[in-house]
């Protein structure tokens, strides 16, 4: 299959927007432990956390969770912010199932690696509302790779690309383009990396590591490592996860590319 060139999108590279986070009011009864960890307070911070939390309040014992995860303002023992993350996500507080579930994916934070459980939990967390378990869930179910199991993941991202959620647009656009290369269709490919460069283009840092990432290995659009390198460094300066590192990759690339330059075609 011949490779696809997205129009526009070396334009990508040089003028992309990052997205702006949302901002949220503030729960009074949190309101004083926001200003602890303002303060970088993290100890003052756990007790108040640790107050709230005995009277129940499920939010409470999930961010006392996090940092006795971490160890701030606290111990740092896993076995233990488990159990937390436990009691929260037994009292219906979604972003505690959704850990749970997450560290059952990768065998992490003590638990064992439990597909089984790590749906349940995200199933739970996508029930309640929480749009990230329910993308994470269809990714889950994408990997199963059975007619049943993309239906349902399809199910789940429906309406929330209906809405517009960046994650579950681009999840689809991954699949879309993994679907065309396995069934031999252009098509989808074609359909999946237009949405990857529409979100590019929106700022969204997945998508934008995507691009970088098929200008730099060259399998679904013509290489380009001029302008891979432009993204990463744009997103390294951002302090992007891993930008870094796929840019000292392109980098090595170019230089080797500079000192073996590829031989020019034969005159017939």
């Amino acid at each position: 299959m011949k490779k696809i060139i997205l129009a526009g999108l070396i334009a990508l590279s040089s003028n992309f927007a990052m997205a702006e986070m949302a901002t949220t009011s503030v729960d009074p009864a949190f309101a004083k432990i926001e200003t602890l960890v303002k303060a970088n307070n993290m100890k003052g911070a756990y007790q108040e956390l640790d107050k709230l939390a005995k009277t129940g309040n499920a939010q409470a014992l999930y961010n006392l969770a996090y940092l006795t995860q971490t160890g701030q303002g606290t111990a740092k023992d896993e076995k233990k912010a488990v159990k937390l993350y436990q009691e929260s996500a037994n009292k219906g507080y979604p972003v505690a199932n959704y850990v749970l579930g997450k560290n059952h994916i990768t065998g992490t934070l003590g638990l064992p690696q439990d597909t089984k459980k790590a749906k349940q939990y995200l199933e739970k967390a996508s029930k309640q509302g929480f749009d990230d378990a329910s993308v994470d869930l269809a990714v889950l179910l994408f990997s199963e790779g059975t007619p049943a199991s993309d239906k349902l993941a399809l199910q789940k991202l429906e309406p929330l690309i209906k809405k517009g959620n960046y994650q579950a647009i681009h999840a689809k656009a991954l699949y879309d383009i993994s679907q065309g290369f396995k069934n031999k269709n252009e098509a989808p490919i074609k359909q999946g990396l237009q949405s990857i460069q529409d979100l590019a283009q929106k700022g969204y840092i997945p998508a934008l590591m995507a691009v970088g990432n098929m200008f730099a290995n060259g399998k679904i659009v013509p290489q380009n490592l001029p302008e891979a390198k432009k993204i990463f460094e744009a997103l390294a300066k951002e302090n992007v996860p891993q930008a870094k590192e796929s840019l000292a990759v392109v980098d090595k690339m170019i230089a080797e590319q500079a000192k073996n330059p590829p031989k020019e075609a034969k005159k017939s």
